[in-house]
């Protein structure tokens, strides 16, 4: 349809003229549609690449099992054996590592203690009498390790390894200092000795059950030289029947079995980047470790860097990491690369991690929980438990989803148990859907 209007000019007399007009309709092509269906058979993990799955290029708290995508590891409020969440008593020195102290009660129960030593140092005990933490009348230059030892009687102690000394605490008694002269916050303990760092290229280790016999000797105490060029030593960890000597760019199998006379040494080999402190965690049958280019997996034979571990973002210089291992998986929180806390949670067996609440501070690994500081409770790592406030469980991905070109989604189907909320964006509008 189309026409043409014509009027006249005041003051011009108009006069008819042949008019004639031709108009063609307007077509516009039809647009061609297909209907396409884009299946995926599961989620993978940022990193990794697998055919028919949609991989993840972001979110936190989700775990990746097989081909499914499962709510990642929750975290519920630690209660000592009278059902009480121990309250921190000064929130301006919160918690900076906790520990469990096995003893017996004056009735010949089995119970166990929480201690906790603050950021500024203070080292405390839980009294279950009072339900409130005690001063043990000690402060550390430093945050020391807690290592659980046994005495000859078979006395639970813990030892309390700084670099102003090592310490020995059993409830009962004191703190006592056992050896006086130079120490390091990195120890462990194996086959009844305590093996603790003692300058940067040597290992101190007592005699069996004798916390307090340092002195050299062929059978008891003693130490062991490491000089190399493969840099100072940043961790001890004790797996599979020996001492793991954890150097900057080496790592040195230490079987210390036996009487001290015995102990043998050998370099085990290693190519990766320079390993970081505080990063260095057996979990399972592996030993887990963070360097300057990544996340590897050691499993005293071998170090490989695990692929999946490429989304780490680390920056240059000193890299302060904690980490706590707890029924399979390992912890470790680190600085990003732009300054943010990292808490990454890695699978041992499957070597596949997500990253978590990055706020959960104060990893302790004890002997059957993984405790922590969350929202200034203290808290335990429970694969039944709920996240922090302010958390989700967030699996996001930016795919084309295999289809070229100008898309319009009709239809998602999602298969599983549990509801979740899509979120769905072009870079222009976003749209969410409760399912």
């Amino acid at each position: 349809d189309g026409g043409i209007s014509v009027a006249a000019v005041a003051g011009d007399p108009f006069k008819a003229v042949g008019v004639m007009g031709i108009f063609y309709e307007k077509a516009f092509p039809v647009a061609k549609t297909a209907l396409k269906r884009a299946r995926f058979e599961g989620f993978t993990e940022a990193g990794t690449e697998k055919k028919g799955f949609l991989r993840a290029t972001g979110g936190q708290n989700c775990e990746f099992s097989g081909a499914r995508l499962s709510a990642g590891m929750g975290f519920s409020e630690y209660l000592t054996e009278g059902g009480i969440n121990p309250h921190i008593d000064d929130p301006d020195d919160p918690p900076r590592a906790f520990a469990l102290l096995p003893y017996t009660d004056g009735d010949g129960t089995r119970k166990k203690a929480l201690m906790y030593v603050s950021e500024l140092g203070v080292s405390y005990i839980y009294n279950s009498v009072r339900n409130a933490f005690d001063f043990t009348m000690h402060v550390f230059d430093d945050i020391p390790a807690m290592v659980p030892v046994y005495g000859e009687d078979g006395t639970a102690k813990l030892a309390f390894c700084s670099a102003d000394g090592i310490w020995l605490y059993d409830k009962a008694t004191k703190m006592t200092k056992i050896y006086a002269e130079r120490a390091s916050t990195l120890a462990c303990a194996f086959h009844e000795r305590l093996f603790f760092v003692e300058r940067p290229f040597c290992v101190r280790y007592c005699a069996p059950l004798a916390h307090t016999f340092w002195t050299d000797s062929a059978d008891e105490g003693g130490h062991v030289e490491f000089p190399s060029e493969e840099g100072e030593i940043v961790g001890l960890e004790a797996m599979n029947e020996a001492v793991y000597v954890f150097r900057e760019r080496g790592i040195v199998r230490l079987d210390a079995r036996g009487a001290a006379r015995e102990f043998s040494a050998q370099a085990v080999p290693y190519g990766g980047g320079k390993i970081l402190e505080g990063s260095i965690g057996a979990c399972g049958e592996k030993i887990f470790f963070l360097t300057e280019d990544g996340a590897y997996a050691f499993d005293g034979k071998t170090a490989r860097r695990i692929a999946e571990a490429s989304p780490l973002s680390l920056p240059t210089g000193r890299q302060v990491c904690e980490h706590a291992a707890y029924n399979g998986k390992y912890f470790l929180r680190y600085t990003a690369e732009n300054g943010e806390k990292k808490l990454w949670i890695l699978d041992a067996a499957s070597e596949r991690g997500y990253f978590s609440a990055p706020f959960v501070g104060a990893l302790s690994e004890t002997e059957n929980a993984m405790l922590c500081l969350v929202g200034g409770k203290i808290c335990a790592a429970d694969s039944a438990g709920k996240l922090p406030a302010g958390e989700e469980y967030v699996f996001e991905t930016a795919s084309d989803f295999g289809i070229r070109g100008r898309k319009l989604w009709k239809t998602l189907i999602l298969k599983g148990a549990g509801g979740c909320v899509a979120e769905v964006g072009n870079g222009y509008e976003t749209k969410r859907r409760e399912m």
